[in-house]
């Protein structure tokens, strides 16, 4: 795919789903950013701190279908609470397998403004005909998330600072809650990942949080601000900032705890894989160069397209994606069977069956 038509196919989809939208809808810039210092450098393990016991997830429309993998709905309330009730409960959707079939699960974060997980399916599909369970997560303000009155994700990613902040964190806390779910209750290894507004979001989930034995990017980056001024799509929110007075070293500074880039990862360097849009005028290869940078150079696929235009390479992608998950267990076992067979871990074992006895 040239440049050139992978950049039509973004403003073309942008323009008709995206642009639409902002046109009809009140600015959401407040003049009290002003008021408020920038968000400082502080610990993100603080700032994105969850509770240690798990949440208590409800499952609905439960079908089992002839492959044998079982498609249901579930929610579960979300950690933080937003001023909007509909917000505050997180609603997902999981493909699992049969009973006892599951080595591990994949949980997968959609991009912006979507209101359907199908596109997610198209780069899940190969993961789990692997045999991996895959939950979906709608992200805060997107589907059924979104406050009476909204479209998906209209207050998720805005011109509204403040609010950004505190939807994005809430985004991170979700999935961060959704991990412990996997680990603590199903007892199962998990990998996170996202597209878009969820890579940024499982990225930063990854600079925090060492239980996921890898994470996938799809098209996310160092910087979060940078793509609002980076190209067409964010033009409306870009100008409304801009006629306000916030300009680029502004929103790095007030989004700097949103930005994986700012920091180092929790997970090892070889349980990171990026994948990025050669063509991308929204998370700009510069974007996605300056946070492989960051994270000591994981490994990182290109793919010759631009941000929507990902999806005409969603089997090959997720394939690639499934290979990765696949190794990345194989190497989890390895691990766990040399450190069985360490003479520490046997001489462990051999204390503690003399103090049972």
């Amino acid at each position: 795919m040239n440049r050139t038509f992978a950049h039509f196919i973004d403003n073309f989809i942008e323009v008709t789903l995206g642009s639409l939208r902002l046109l009809a809808a009140s600015p959401q810039f407040h003049s009290n950013v002003w008021e408020t210092a920038p968000t400082e450098p502080q610990d993100p393990s603080v700032f994105y701190s969850i509770p240690p016991t798990p949440p208590e997830l409800q499952f609905d429309s439960v079908h089992r279908w002839l492959d044998g993998r079982t498609h249901a709905r579930f929610r579960f309330p979300s950690f933080f609470q937003s001023p909007q009730p509909e917000n505050n409960i997180v609603h997902g959707m999981a493909d699992l397998q049969s009973e006892g079939e599951s080595s591990a699960a994949l949980i997968l974060l959609h991009g912006y403004q979507m209101n359907t997980f199908a596109p997610l399916k198209w780069f899940a599909e190969p993961a789990a005909r692997a045999g991996l369970d895959v939950y979906y997560l709608a992200l805060p303000y997107h589907m059924q998330r979104a406050p009476r009155g909204s479209w998906s994700g209209q207050y998720g990613l805005s011109a509204d600072v403040q609010r950004t902040i505190q939807s994005f964190r809430q985004g991170v806390l979700d999935l961060r809650a959704m991990i412990s779910w996997v680990t603590q209750v199903q007892k199962k290894p998990v990998a996170i990942g996202g597209l878009s507004l969820g890579a940024f979001t499982s990225l930063m989930a990854g600079v925090v949080d060492d239980r996921p034995f890898a994470l996938v990017s799809l098209l996310g980056g160092a910087s979060l601000a940078n793509i609002i001024f980076a190209g067409f799509s964010f033009r409306l929110i870009r100008k409304e900032l801009q006629e306000a007075g916030v300009y680029p070293v502004d929103l790095e500074k007030w989004w700097y705890m949103l930005s994986p880039g700012n920091f180092k990862p929790a997970l090892p360097r070889e349980a990171v894989l990026l994948v990025g849009g050669e063509h991308d005028p929204i998370i700009t290869p510069k974007n996605v160069r300056k946070l492989w940078q960051a994270w000591q150079k994981p490994r990182l696929l290109w793919f010759p397209c631009g941000h929507a235009s990902v999806a005409f390479y969603a089997r090959p992608i997720g394939e690639r994606v499934a290979d990765f998950l696949l190794n990345r267990l194989d190497a989890l076992e390895h691990t766990n069977l040399a450190a069985a067979d360490s003479p520490s871990f046997m001489q462990q074992t051999q204390t503690s069956t003399k103090l049972a006895e």
